[in-house]
C-alpha cells in the first residue's frame, strides 16, 4: 500500500483500485508580513486624512468669511447710524451750529460708544462702552423665530438675547470744530483657531445744513 498526491488529496492503492482518503492536502500560502501590513495602514491613513485635512479647512475658510461679513454689517451700520443721526439734528435746526452732532457726545470719549437699533427710544439707543455691557458687547435675539428682531444684533440682555463673541465701538473726534469730524467704528471677535480679529471702518461726516 502506498501513497501519491493526486489532484490536491493522498489517493491510496489498494489492490489495483483507487480508493480516496478523507484526509485533504492543504497547500501553504504566503502571508502579509507585520511590516507589510503596517505600510498598508499608514497608506490608507494618508488617502483619509488629507481630504478630511483639506475639507476642515474649506470649513474654517467659510466661517471666517461668515464673520468678516457680519462685522462688515455691524460696522456699516454703525457709520449709517451716524450719518443718520447727524441729518436729524440738522432737520431739526441744529446744522451749522456746535451741536450738529447732539445725542453723540459718548461716542466723543476716549472709550466710545454702543448703539442698538432695537431700542425704542432714541435717547436709549447710544450708551457708552465700559465694564457694566462688557466694552459694547452684542447680544443676538435667538428667541421667537417669527418675530421681526430674530438675528437682530444689540445690546439687550433679556429673554431670548444670547451673548456672542463680538464687540462694536463707536468713536467720532473733531477734525474741525462743527465743520468736520472723524468716524470709526471696530468691530472686534474671535475667530475659532485665528484668534481674535478686528475690522475698522473709517469715515468723515461734514456739518452740511445750515440752519435757515
Amino acid at each position: 500500500m502506498k501513497y501519491e498526491t493526486r489532484n490536491m488529496k493522498y489517493i491510496r492503492k489498494n489492490k489495483g483500485s483507487d480508493v480516496p482518503c478523507s484526509i485533504f492536502h492543504v497547500p501553504f500560502r504566503r502571508g502579509f508580513t507585520i511590516v507589510e501590513t503596517m505600510v498598508a495602514i499608514a497608506i490608507l491613513l494618508l488617502s483619509i486624512t488629507a481630504p478630511l485635512t483639506i475639507a476642515e479647512k474649506g470649513l474654517a475658510s467659510a466661517e471666517a468669511a461668515r464673520h468678516e461679513i457680519t462685522a462688515f454689517y455691524l460696522a456699516q451700520e454703525g457709520l449709517e447710524y451716524v450719518r443718520n443721526l447727524r441729518d436729524t439734528n440738522a432737520l431739526s435746526g441744529l446744522g451749522g451750529g456746535a451741536n450738529w452732532l447732539q445725542d453723540l457726545n459718548q461716542c466723543l470719549t476716549a472709550g466710545g460708544c454702543g448703539i442698538d437699533t432695537t431700542e425704542a427710544s432714541p435717547g436709549q439707543q447710544i450708551t457708552g462702552c465700559n465694564q457694566n455691557n462688557d466694552d459694547c458687547r452684542l447680544w443676538q435675539y435667538t428667541g421667537n423665530a417669527s418675530s421681526p428682531l430674530f438675528g437682530i444684533f444689540g445690546h439687550r440682555t433679556t429673554s431670548g438675547w444670547a451673548p456672542t463673541n463680538m464687540t462694536r465701538k463707536i468713536h467720532i473726534s473733531d477734525i474741525q470744530t462743527s465743520i468736520e469730524a472723524k468716524v470709526e467704528v471696530t468691530v472686534t471677535w474671535v475667530a475659532g483657531s485665528l484668534g481674535a480679529r478686528t475690522l475698522t471702518v473709517k469715515e468723515n461726516i461734514f456739518n452740511w445744513y445750515v440752519s435757515p
